[in-house]
């Protein structure tokens, strides 16, 4: 009963690793994602008629990180899960 116990820990604790793993590359993707949302946000060329108020740029800011985080979690599964594989063959060959 105890070494059923201890190999249903171990994998429970494979899990949350994988599970953490997973969580940390797709926050990686989002950053990456919302610096290049964030740039091409710049590169528009403003008139200066309006002035951008600290409020609206913080709201913008938030705004593209919320995009970048949904575009890391579903349309850019593909680069997670590549970006996710090169990590786990990395781990595996450390603790091999």
């Amino acid at each position: 009963m105890r070494v059923n116990a201890m190999l249903e820990y171990q994998n429970l604790l494979k899990l949350d690793k994988e599970k953490a793993l997973r969580k940390a590359t797709e926050e990686f993707v989002a950053y990456y994602f919302y610096e290049v949302f964030k740039k091409m946000w710049d590169s528009i060329p403003r008139s200066g008629l309006i002035p951008e108020t600290p409020g609206e740029k913080f709201f913008r800011d938030m705004m593209i990180y919320e995009v970048s985080r949904k575009v890391a979690s579903q349309d850019a599964s593909n680069l997670t899960e590549m970006i996710l594989r090169s990590l786990h063959s990395q781990a595996y060959q450390r603790t091999r």
